[in-house]
């Protein structure tokens, strides 16, 4: 069976092609899928179907599924009005994936869809984990709550890691690190979630390529105030101008890097600000869990950043980690990097959201009743 694999972003769709768990084909489209033309469309499901066949069913990745879904489910047009209905709370990534759920429907009716939910792996967290301090209204009538993101890639990397190592995934405490221009920690135990760093959005956490992470709300109205800037000019900066490209100018980890080797003093504060946050919610991550087997790293930043790793590595020896230079350094994927000796295991995982998708998509499949 042949699955179409549908990841939209806010500025690109990324389209594969799976034959059981092997990608046979892959492309990608650079421009948000909210401005995808139906003529681009048709034009991009010909050449899928030239290049590597028909397709069974077409899976996409949502980021927010919210306090809605806690699994995959087949689109229909009201799972579609419940995804549009949650897109407060990502308002970056929900509109290009209903805009493409709508377009894939129309010009594929009769394939089968499924959403497939990066938040859906956290939705069963431990109610202290989720809960925040704040107003019982907020939290009843408003759903106030920790969501989290990044499920798919997390889910995949507890897997992989426990591969890795060679034991029972439910027999582990993992922190998973995804890091990339967007990151989160994710707190694994038993093969469940049971803490996260992103929160009701994907705001909150780690510091980001363009997003703040974790800061005092205070500051919000305290620069509305003295600046005379709107609450959607504040918000705007700090999604799009805060982070490495806050701190550093350059939202791109790999140049702030190359600037920090250099002795650039804005790249070296960027850098350190990074380590030191973190180091501090990965270690918050096994408070959660009272202690840590392995911590996997993953992402554009977890996976091709050596030298991050290093630095890293360094600022978690307090937590039993050390770190092989040399495995390091050859950046092998899907290795351990840490020495025999070494109390906590550091492994890298190249994430493949598109398997956790095409395994949850065949589990679903295989429930439904025979037609």
């Amino acid at each position: 069976m042949h699955m179409l694999v549908m990841n939209s972003g806010s500025s690109s769709l990324k389209v594969s092609v799976a034959d059981g768990d092997e990608i046979i084909y892959n492309t990608q489209i650079n421009q948000t899928p909210t401005n995808i033309s139906d003529e681009q469309w048709t034009e991009l499901f010909a050449g899928i179907r030239e290049a590597s066949g028909d397709f069974d069913v077409v899976l996409h990745r949502v980021v927010q599924g919210g306090w809605i879904f806690d699994g995959p489910r087949i689109v229909t047009p009201e799972v579609i009005e419940q995804v549009r209905s949650l897109t407060d709370l990502a308002p970056l990534h929900q509109p290009p994936t209903i805009a493409t759920l709508e377009r894939t429907t129309a010009l594929l009716p009769d394939v089968t869809q499924i959403v497939h939910f990066d938040s859906a792996f956290h939705l069963g967290m431990p109610e202290e984990a989720h809960t925040y301090a704040v107003p019982e209204k907020w939290r009843t009538d408003l759903r106030v709550r920790r969501y989290g993101a990044h499920g798919l890639a997390h889910a995949y990397n507890a897997t992989a890691a426990a591969e890795i190592l060679g034991k029972d995934v439910n027999d582990l405490k993992i922190v998973s690190a995804h890091l990339g221009s967007g990151a989160s920690l994710c707190a694994i135990q038993g093969g469940k979630s049971v803490d996260t760093t992103m929160g009701l959005t994907p705001l909150e956490g780690l510091v980001m390529g363009s997003r703040s992470g974790n800061i005092d709300p205070e500051i919000i109205p305290w620069v509305v105030n003295q600046s005379g800037s709107s609450l959607d000019e504040v918000m705007y900066s700090l999604e799009f101008e805060s982070g490495l490209r806050g701190l550093a100018g350059d939202d791109h980890m790999g140049h702030v890097m190359d600037r920090y080797r250099e002795g650039d003093e804005k790249a070296i504060l960027a850098i350190n600000v990074w380590q030191h946050r973190t180091a501090a919610l990965i270690a918050s991550m096994a408070a959660a869990m009272n202690g840590v087997d392995v911590i996997a790293v993953s992402g554009g930043v977890g996976e091709n950043g050596p030298d991050v790793r290093e630095l890293l590595g360094e600022r978690l020896r307090f937590l039993g980690v050390t770190l092989d230079t040399q495995l390091n350094d050859a950046n092998k994927m899907d290795s351990i990097l840490t020495t025999p000796d070494s109390a906590v295991a550091m492994a890298v995982v190249r994430t493949r959201e598109d398997l956790t998708m095409l395994r949850e998509a065949r589990a679903l499949l295989a429930s439904l009743p025979a037609a």
